[in-house]
């Protein structure tokens, strides 16, 4: 594979086919369609050097190509609700090469519906991979809140007439803030090495570099009751915007 080093690219993936809400990825937010925010952080991110939109449908497209962001339409067999990120990734990579002649060393998944990404968050997780040449990606990542915590988790049983502890060995080694071990989810982007990820099929090559960021700013627009809590949070000044 061709690479062009020490270069970052910067992925958004935006199909046509939401269930949760037709269209999602066009749904206004504030007035501003969603994907609207993922352009405009990845426009101001210092790293990025381009911004690639995959998607199926023409006017998810059109609006990407009016901000100036690049298109490379992805075939039907990758524009199903259950296709794995990785696969369109790895498409965008191996299309580009066969067109271009060569891809960027690094490129960033950016999700549209992960709308409070900024263009510092997505520099310092960029930063942190090309500052160690041996880890092959890097992830935004939030602590998880004491109350969400796995070893708070239960499961019911017996149709409902009954719930205990998922993990309630674990738990009695850890049943307080100060005993439990920190566990950390997923926060709004991932960056991977192209090789890494063509090899290795997996965006989450090890070494895999943490970046941490605030639990707001990992929110993640699923349905249409997150649309009302999103412009809540942008009204109240609760997140940065791009």
């Amino acid at each position: 594979m061709n690479i062009i080093d020490k270069t970052s690219w910067g992925i958004i993936t935006a199909r046509g086919g939401s269930k949760s809400i037709p269209l999602k990825n066009l749904v206004p937010v504030c007035g501003r369609p969603l994907i609207e925010y993922s352009i405009n952080a990845a426009k101001k991110a210092q790293t990025l050097s381009r911004i690639i939109c995959s998607t199926d449908y023409p006017k998810i497209a059109e609006f990407a190509e009016s901000c100036g962001v690049d298109v490379l339409y992805r075939p039907e067999n990758l524009s199903g609700d259950l296709v794995p990120s990785v696969d369109v990734m790895i498409y965008v990579a191996e299309e580009i090469e066969r067109k271009e002649g060569a891809v960027a060393e690094i490129l960033i998944l950016l999700q549209p519906t992960s709308l409070f990404v900024t263009s510092t968050q997505i520099d310092k997780a960029v930063n942190a991979l090309l500052e160690n040449p041996d880890a092959n990606s890097s992830q935004n990542v939030v602590r998880v809140p004491h109350q969400f915590h796995a070893h708070n988790q239960r499961v019911v049983y017996d149709d409902g007439n009954d719930i205990a502890f998922v993990y309630e060995k674990e738990r009695e080694m850890g049943y307080s803030k100060q005993t439990k071990p920190v566990y950390y989810t997923y926060g709004n982007l991932i960056v991977m090495r192209t090789i890494s990820l063509i090899k290795e099929r997996t965006m989450f090559g090890r070494p895999s570099i943490p970046v941490v960021v605030p639990l707001y700013t990992a929110y993640d627009l699923d349905c249409l009751d997150d649309i009302e809590m999103a412009e809540l949070m942008i009204k109240n000044n609760l997140v940065q915007i791009g």
